[in-house]
Formats: structure tokens, sequence, C-alpha cells
């Protein structure tokens, strides 16, 4: 393969992956109007409350002993 080939298929691959870029910034600032659209028609205590009973729900998992248990061997294994 001659040097300009490769050149060639470099600025290729280059104008490809900036396209794939453009296209996922696109899509994700669409996402993130979208989401707030949604959020908007939710009042904010709604979401406090709903907040607020996920931390304890997940407070109250967090303390059986075998879900913190598994989670720390989740978190040691992932170290490796």
């Amino acid at each position: 393969m001659s040097l300009r080939q490769l050149n060639k298929q470099i600025a290729q691959c280059r104008h490809d992956a900036e396209k794939q870029r453009r296209s996922a910034l696109m899509l994700f600032g669409q996402q993130q109007r979208q989401v707030n659209q949604h959020l908007g028609n939710v009042p904010l205590p709604v979401i406090l409350g709903l907040a607020f009973a996920a931390g304890f729900i997940l407070e109250k998992i967090w303390q059986l002993p075998r879900t913190s248990q598994m989670i720390q061997l989740a978190l040691s294994l992932r170290t490796f």
C-alpha cells in the first residue's frame, strides 16, 4: 500500500470519526432537550419526594448484611 493511499484512508477515517462525533453530540443534545421537556412537567416536590424515598429504600437495602457484602465484594473484584 502506497503512502498516498494510506494518507487517503487515514483522512477518510478521520472524516468518518468526526461525522460520528457530530451525530452523537446531536443525539445527546436531542435527548437532553427531551428530558428537560419531560422534567418541566413534573412538579419539584414530587421529584424531591421520589429522591427522598429512593434514598431511604437504598439505605435500607444497603444495611442488609448480604447486600453490603455483595457490593463490597463486587467493588473489590473490580480493582483486578
